[in-house]
């Protein structure tokens, strides 16, 4: 299959917050990178879902930004956890710079 992600991922553990119509979710990342975010969650929201997602960074200094739901996971196997891929929209030069500091950190 081929890849469809613009930006390489880093395994990345951040706390995280997910609004959506759906509710609220405490979740933590797998891994990260300058366009998405795979969330680690029980309670995954579904495909297409637009959410406000806030990332918890190490130095306290919050990343609010908005994303979609792009594809989720039962956790069905071993391999592979509950949870969900959120690509980042709207995302601006600062959120870009928050970011870097949290993937290169």
């Amino acid at each position: 299959m081929k890849e469809k992600r613009k930006h390489s991922r880093t395994a990345k553990k951040v706390k995280s917050e997910v609004h959506s119509s759906d509710g609220m979710t405490f979740s933590t990342s797998e891994d990260l990178s300058y366009g998405g975010i795979f969330i680690s969650t029980p309670e995954p929201v579904k495909i297409g879902s637009e959410i406000q997602l806030s990332i918890m960074t190490p130095n306290e200094e919050n990343i609010d930004i908005k994303g979609i739901v792009r594809w989720m996971s039962e956790g069905n196997s071993k391999d592979s956890k509950c949870g969900m891929g959120i690509e980042f929209i709207d995302i601006n030069i600062s959120h870009e710079s928050k970011l870097k500091k949290v993937i290169d950190s």
